[in-house]
């Protein structure tokens, strides 16, 4: 009998055993953020989230030390999910005149409502429950919040470059400004008091208010 080229060998013993483990782990991740955004994380228990698997309880600890240990996981799993859903595919590219800025900022305002307002559970554990629960996750959402703006300022810097915003236009604050002016928005969407035309006026004066403020004189 001839011998199976080693290319065509089936993998043995450990690399199955990682990647079993990698689902398994997986797994446990999303069905921790279901649950988080369900009931909440405090009011969540590992049986909530062995429960939703259909799996042994003491199954999740061959994976995760404790509930806080998960969480930490479900939000980088989180963090994934709404960086994917506002910025689409790509992250934005620097727009070539102020008109196609405002359509960005537009889109973008759209996308993180809408974000709220069909995923609440998301928005609720990435951006409002699991700041309360200690300074490190605090510190590592705030981060979050500085990539955001940070991305935003690239953005704002270019047009300044283009010569369509101000030349005396601080970048940094106005991208950290806009955050501020979004907030509110998604908390209405957040809690269901965000009404189609309500939002749609929202949104047509945020971008009016912020393209008048800083477009080239």
């Amino acid at each position: 009998m001839s011998e199976i080229p080693a290319s065509r060998r089936r993998p043995r013993g450990r690399p199955r055993s990682e990647e079993l483990t990698a689902r398994r782990r997986q797994e446990l991740i999303e069905a921790a953020y279901a649950v988080f955004a369900e009931k909440g994380y405090a009011a969540a228990a590992v049986t909530d989230i062995t429960a939703r698997l259909e799996i042994a309880h003491g199954t999740f600890y061959r994976y995760f030390d404790s509930k806080r240990d998960i969480l930490d996981h479900v939000v980088d799993y989180g963090v994934d999910r709404f960086m994917a859903v506002t910025l689409g595919e790509a992250q934005p590219a620097a727009a070539a005149s102020l008109e196609a800025f405002v359509e960005q900022l537009r889109d973008m305002s759209r996308r993180l409502f809408a974000l709220a307002e069909t995923e609440p559970g998301l928005v609720q554990v990435i951006l409002l429950e699991a700041t309360s629960i200690d300074e490190e996750l605090t510190e590592r959402l705030m981060g979050l919040m500085d990539m955001f703006s940070a991305m935003t300022a690239g953005l704002l810097d270019e047009g300044v470059r283009a010569g369509y915003l101000r030349e005396d236009l601080d970048t940094d604050v106005v991208a950290k400004a806009l955050g501020s002016l979004l907030a509110p928005g998604m908390v209405r969407a957040l809690r269901g008091r965000f009404p189609r035309e309500m939002r749609r006026r929202y949104e047509d004066e945020l971008v009016a208010l912020v393209s008048d403020g800083i477009r080239a004189r």
